[in-house]
């Protein structure tokens, strides 16, 4: 089994500025999420992209497909995080495992990746 430690951005307010300073053509796993009345952060989608900057602004962009994302993002203050990750099967590796470690509600299917690469999520 491989194992991986991702070095993870800090929570980012999910915004044009800050998704802006992304480098260009980045790949990479994040996560989206939203700070509860409650106080804590819950990741609601998870994904990756060979481009995390690109990805990132499709998804704040009017032409977000994915209905239950712009509930989110119209409704209530978004974050992100962000790993770097060169590796394709690493990146399909840690989106399962995010996805499998969050239960994110606007994610529609399970992704595929393979269970003998292991990655941090912290």
């Amino acid at each position: 089994m491989e194992n991986w430690t991702l070095t993870w951005t800090k929570l980012l307010k999910l915004d044009e500025t800050l998704i802006g300073q992304i480098p260009d053509n980045l790949p990479g796993v994040y996560r989206l999420s939203y700070k509860d009345p409650d106080g804590n952060y819950y990741v609601f989608y998870v994904g990756k992209s060979d481009d995390i900057k690109r990805r990132l602004m499709e998804h704040i962009s009017d032409s977000e497909q994915n209905a239950c994302i712009r509930g989110y993002l119209t409704s209530t203050e978004c974050y992100f995080r962000y790993a770097k990750v060169m590796r394709q099967e690493v990146r399909d590796s840690g989106e399962r495992q995010m996805y499998r470690h969050y239960k994110p509600t606007c994610n529609e299917k399970e992704p595929e990746g393979k269970d003998d690469i292991q990655v941090n999520l912290n």
